[in-house]
């Protein structure tokens, strides 16, 4: 799988983007994370100790952990009666499926190492439901119409974990967060709602009013990554959608996107993606 490594792990269902198990009890097998793997899991009876860069979590009934791409945990203590469900995804289906809410994900999620969520009994219920259906299409993934159902279920599943986030974080107020926090989590927005989002890292902090080397900073502090690599991957989410989702021709996305010509839209996405636009949208990747 080009986006999913497993090594030696027999899975329940699969596609080339999604992998499913129906009852986990060790999270060891699965670790360490290959760099595009995300994984969901929400626990069903007992509970889980894990510890990620010398912090503890404590995965117990109705929790939900994701873990972003390249996550590294030790498993801990747990119960004898531990089990779980788990969904891993690409990163990059993620952000193609919930583009509008790919900014809080960034924040909440991806820019740290593991995120765990207590779902409520409802919240692990509508989980639950989600599971069964994604794995009832995975039983038959060939087709181009059930892989199309997957990938609304998959939406589906992200944009209720998505609002159910929002209801546990409620509106955090400002002066609770250090104000580099406050100024990383704009930057995350203001390249989000950015109609041409391929601006230089000095535009973003100009509108953010500090240095582009403070912004720099703030974004390795925060996520370990650079500005420029934050603006590149929405750059990308962007361009994969337009040349995907859409009717648009190359040359009309080109300049949506804010190139100057088609030339240099065309090395662009070569660098990024190994193949030319037109190439690109007619392959099957997502």
């Amino acid at each position: 799988m080009r986006y999913i490594e497993l090594k030696n792990i027999a899975v329940d269902y699969s596609s080339s983007e999604v992998v499913v198990f129906d009852r986990v009890k060790d999270f060891a097998p699965l670790y360490p994370l290959q760099p595009l793997t995300t994984l969901l899991a929400v626990c069903t009876k007992g509970n889980h100790v894990l510890v990620s860069d010398n912090e503890e979590y404590e995965l117990k009934e109705n929790h939900l952990m994701i873990c972003p791409p390249g996550t590294t945990i030790k498993p801990g203590e747990k119960s004898s009666d531990f089990e779980c469900k788990v969904i891993c995804s690409s990163e990059q289906l993620i952000r193609t499926l919930i583009r509008d809410k790919a900014s809080m994900l960034d924040e909440k999620v991806f820019a740290s190492e593991v995120y765990v969520l207590d779902l409520q009994k409802e919240g692990a219920e509508e989980f639950n439901f989600y599971f069964s259906l994604i794995q009832s299409k995975l039983k038959s993934p060939t087709t181009a119409f059930p892989y199309e159902i997957l990938l609304a279920l998959m939406r589906a599943l992200f944009l209720e974990i998505c609002y159910r986030m929002e209801v546990s974080i409620g509106v955090v107020l400002e002066h609770k967060l250090s104000q580099g926090k406050i100024l990383f989590n704009r930057f995350l927005t203001l390249i989000s709602s950015s109609a041409v989002k391929r601006q230089s890292i000095r535009y973003y902090a100009g509108e953010l009013a500090i240095t582009p080397k403070y912004l720099t900073m703030l974004c390795m502090k925060y996520s370990n990554k650079t500005a420029s690599e934050w603006i590149s991957q929405y750059t990308m989410e962007e361009i994969r959608y337009y040349l995907k989702s859409t009717e648009l021709s190359i040359k009309e996305i080109s300049a949506m996107m804010g190139f100057s010509n088609m030339s240099h839209f065309g090395s662009y996405v070569r660098k990024h993606l190994g193949m030319s636009p037109s190439e690109y949208r007619y392959s099957k990747k997502k």
